[in-house]
């Protein structure tokens, strides 16, 4: 099949601002108002209101839409290209009414001569994620990659196993895209036909891509690490050894602080021991992702705030061709951490983790650097790190780390929040322990 030309590939991207009155069903007349069997309390009424008001749907002659009938393939072919054809095309009278739409669609490449075979024929649920999924679905994107995010899609039909094995990517489509959707069962049901009102609902996420819930992932490609460098405390090392990326440069210390300045005693993942101040000396990074805060945790603010600045200007001076990002430090749970009575204040709580982040993002935005929220990432309702992610109230489960490494190839690829809904699974070992709390204060010299 021939690529779709860029004329159409303009007017797709268009659609979001353009209402284009088309798309009329081949039934009766233009129906402007509300129809007689659509009421506001059904599920279909914003759709089915939203596209006849614009021309897009048509009743029937009686004044009715009839929602549970089904669509033909003509019909659903008409829904997704009328839009961007000519507004003076012609429908002939009589059964092949849907001629300008086929001959439009092979000329684009969407439609086969096959196709034009079953215009008759019901639209199956899988017939339609084939037709749809020849469409660009999926944003443009330069700098980083847009790609389904096949871990919260698959879990999610669970009747993959029964949809014919040539359907399945374009279902996936669908479902990223954030056209389509399975039932209440979790299942997608290939076989089932489409309604009028089903379709209405996957025209209107067509043509408003503000009306979808698509499940997609931003992330930059794997390349993008490639002269990028992460620096932090035993975070890092766990990021390190358990969160499965394509970094090959990671510089941490367990006990690290930023009080330990460059002098801090390093190793990367092959266990090589240096200072911070000498890998930085010797090597220049484009990308530089710091993982602080957890053991700067208990410290007054106003006192914690020029040494913070100050290591995190020293790391610019030493770095100032790098773009910078500062990660905020994950929950805490301060049951499990079991510090001694005699400790007072209490260093690892829920308030003094968000105070260390708050000044984390003040930092970031004076410096011009960016931010990445893994506290939020791993946070319960309560500000607490769920004693499933952890072992020991501060480290993160082995699957944690995972999930962080994988998410931050996204967190660094957009300029916007990243939404994240994975759930980390229960797992019984937790990655390392060795990071005690922090150790005071070192000149950096």
């Amino acid at each position: 099949m021939k690529r779709m030309s860029l004329r159409i590939l303009a007017l797709v991207c268009a659609v979001c601002l353009l209402c284009v009155p088309a798309c009329a069903d081949a039934e009766g007349e233009r129906e402007e108002g509300r129809f007689s069997d659509v009421s506001e309390s059904d599920w279909f009424y914003g759709p089915v209101s939203y596209l006849a008001e614009r021309g897009i749907l048509r009743g029937f002659e009686d004044g009715t839409f009839r929602p549970k009938d089904t669509l033909t393939e003509a019909q659903l072919i008409k829904l997704m290209l009328k839009p961007w054809m000519p507004e003076d095309v012609e429908e002939p009278e009589g059964a092949g009414w849907w001629k300008p739409y086929g001959e439009f669609g092979l000329k684009e490449g969407i439609l086969t001569e096959e196709d034009l075979g079953s215009m008759s024929l019901a639209a199956s649920r899988l017939r339609a994620a084939l037709l749809l999924a020849r469409l660009p679905l999926l944003p443009d994107a330069e700098d980083f990659q847009v790609v389904p995010d096949m871990d919260r899609i698959l879990p999610g039909i669970a009747d993959l196993e029964e949809i014919p094995e040539e359907g399945r990517d374009a279902v996936v489509a669908v479902y990223a895209a954030g056209l389509m959707e399975g039932y209440d069962d979790g299942c997608f049901h290939p076989e089932g036909t489409l309604t009028r009102a089903e379709g209405a609902a996957i025209i209107l996420r067509l043509m408003l891509p503000e009306e979808r819930l698509p499940k997609l992932r931003y992330a930059v490609p794997d390349q993008w690490f490639s002269d990028a460098l992460i620096l932090g405390n035993s975070h890092c090392g766990g990021l390190s050894m358990y969160g499965d990326m394509p970094c090959p440069y990671f510089c941490f210390s367990y006990g690290g602080s930023i009080f330990t300045g460059l002098n801090t005693a390093c190793r990367d993942r092959n266990e090589r021991s240096f200072t911070l101040r000498s890998l930085l000396e010797e090597n220049q990074y484009a990308k530089i992702i710091l993982i602080y805060g957890t053991n700067e945790m208990g410290y007054d603010i106003y006192y914690l705030r020029p040494f913070f600045a100050a290591f995190l200007d020293k790391l610019a001076q030493a770095q100032p061709e790098a773009e910078f990002w500062l990660c905020t430090a994950p929950p805490v749970n301060p049951e499990m951490i079991g510090e001694p009575e005699e400790q007072e204040p209490k260093v690892f709580t829920v308030e003094n983790c968000l105070a260390v982040n708050g000044l984390i993002a003040e930092l970031a935005e004076a410096k011009g650097m960016g931010l990445i929220d893994i506290y939020s990432l791993f946070a319960d309702g309560d500000g607490i790190l769920p004693p499933e992610y952890t072992g020991d109230g501060i480290h993160l489960t082995r699957e944690c780390y995972r999930i962080w490494g994988k998410w931050l190839a996204a967190a660094v690829g957009t300029d916007t929040p990243v939404e994240w809904e994975e759930e980390p699974p229960v797992e019984e070992a937790a990655a390392a322990k060795e990071e005690p709390a922090a150790e005071g204060e070192a000149a950096d010299g």
